[in-house]
């Protein structure tokens, strides 16, 4: 794939590196050329000074024929347009772009903007370590109305089939046993030691942590 990204911070810079690592054909626009630095004398991808979200420099960096487009400029507001010009201007199908206000996630959704807030997820795990050690709270799917979760299965849990987690209202889409994991079939049983990913209501992760 040919993929351009906006901003060359530590972020974007180690996004820059590792797809490039994959093969993929790489562009990095930053305004700053000292940032380009970051990326290590053995970057193999292009390089172009410029502002986000100036498309004669969007242009310069071949936007016009990305395949995909990440704005992870230090600026919200500088990503959300850079996002939008990506993708309503260009056409460019995969848009990604980081959020730094958590608040203004919601927004970037409302414009079918796909989004990454690391603050809110760094500060939620920070709260699982102090408050909940065993359970981590992967992911939330649409606004939260269900999650993803890993956890050690509780004993109430052991020596049961996967389909009998939470009555039923659980899906267990893994398990990590011995050192390995697998997706497990409807007839798999739960063992002591056994740590599960499971997508489940919100609503039911009280029950989950008063079990652990």
């Amino acid at each position: 794939m040919n993929i351009l990204i906006v901003g060359c911070g530590r972020e974007g810079s180690e996004l820059a590196r590792s797809i490039a690592r994959q093969g993929h054909t790489v562009t990095v626009l930053d305004n700053d050329a000292m940032h380009f630095d970051r990326l290590g004398t053995d970057f193999p991808g292009r390089t172009v000074q410029g502002f986000s979200i100036d498309r004669g420099a969007l242009e310069r960096a071949g936007i016009a024929t990305a395949d995909a487009f990440v704005a992870t400029t230090q600026s919200d507001n500088e990503n959300i347009i850079a996002a939008k010009v990506a993708r309503d201007v260009y056409g460019i199908e995969r848009v990604a772009a980081r959020v730094y206000n958590p608040g203004r996630r919601e927004v970037y959704e409302r414009l079918g903007l796909a989004t990454v807030t690391s603050t809110s997820w760094g500060a939620r795990r920070l709260e699982q370590l102090i408050l909940h050690p065993n359970v981590i709270d992967m992911e939330q799917i649409g606004h939260g109305e269900v999650k993803l979760l890993r956890t050690q299965a509780p004993a109430a849990w052991c020596n049961r089939p996967v389909t009998a987690v939470l009555d039923g209202n659980g899906v267990v889409c893994a398990i990590a046993r011995d050192g390995k994991a697998f997706v497990p079939p409807p007839t798999e049983t739960l063992k002591t030691g056994d740590h599960v990913y499971l997508s489940i209501p919100s609503s039911r992760l009280d029950e989950i942590l008063a079990l652990i």
